[in-house]
């Protein structure tokens, strides 16, 4: 009687999602540039995001992320139905990775933040809506007329140029909330810098990424410099298992490069 239980509640909160989730109408395409690590210009990267957007929600993600992990799924399937002298090899070192991690899921006024920590996705609800100032400037920008916008987010100062010629108070990662979609943002470092190169209309599914944590920033913050201060430590906590001593220094100066986040 309590597995049948549990089977129907499985069923019907699988359905509840469903019903909660909704389709995009178009997705806008952004080449997004950044660098790794603030000091130092080679680490510089460029990775096409897209933003789906539907009536009530949408979602803002890394295209390559999407990409890589389909390829990993269709590479580790072949290489389980292909092994090499009874041994099965799974390489990706060919398959060019993501960059840009974090996702924002937003539905209604409600926006939630998806980053990454040491394998681990966590989730947390963005506390931080910008309080735009609107600027009399005005610039093409692909063939669309905008107008400036300016405002702090967490502690980055925030450009924004939007087009009203496209009245959806939609943009990159959190940058939303204007009166049109943002068409370039970027932070006045210009250590991060988003630009629409393509918008199309698209079906397809607005959904979060499932299985991570929830947490709320200060802890999530915490947790993200614990883990840059001593990554090695972090490691074993989470696997258990020692990181070579003669390897601990180099881990730890890799991983302080990473230091370029939007909060």
């Amino acid at each position: 009687m309590r597995k049948s239980i549990l089977i129907i509640c499985l069923i019907l909160s699988k359905f509840l999602l469903c019903q909660e989730l909704e389709h995009s109408n178009i997705k806008c395409n952004y080449l997004t540039t950044f660098l790794i690590d603030t000091t130092d210009i080679n680490t510089k990267k460029e990775e096409m995001t897209g933003l789906w957007i539907g009536k009530n929600s949408s979602v803002f993600k890394s295209d390559q992320k999407a990409i890589y992990d389909s390829l990993t799924k269709e590479s580790t399937k072949n290489s389980m139905a292909n092994p090499v002298n009874g041994k099965i090899i799974i390489d990706f070192s060919r398959i060019p990775r993501a960059y840009f991690i974090p996702e924002v899921f937003k539905v209604g006024e409600k926006m939630e933040i998806f980053d990454k920590i040491l394998g681990v996705y966590y989730k947390y609800e963005n506390d931080q809506k910008i309080k735009w100032t609107l600027v009399n400037e005005s610039k093409t920008i692909s063939t669309y007329t905008c107008r400036k916008a300016i405002g702090k987010y967490r502690n980055k100062n925030i450009t924004a140029w939007y087009t009203d010629e496209i009245p959806i108070s939609e943009g990159p990662y959190t940058f939303k909330g204007l009166p049109g979609l943002v068409v370039e943002a970027y932070d006045d470092k210009h250590y991060f810098h988003f630009t629409l190169v393509k918008l199309k209309d698209l079906n397809q599914l607005i959904a979060p990424i499932r299985g991570e944590i929830s947490t709320n920033y200060e802890r999530f913050l915490k947790k993200r410099n614990d883990f840059q201060n001593d990554p090695a430590g972090a490691y074993f906590v989470a696997t258990g298992k020692q990181t070579p001593k003669d390897q601990i220094e180099r881990i730890t100066k890799m991983h302080r490069k990473n230091n370029n986040h939007l909060d």
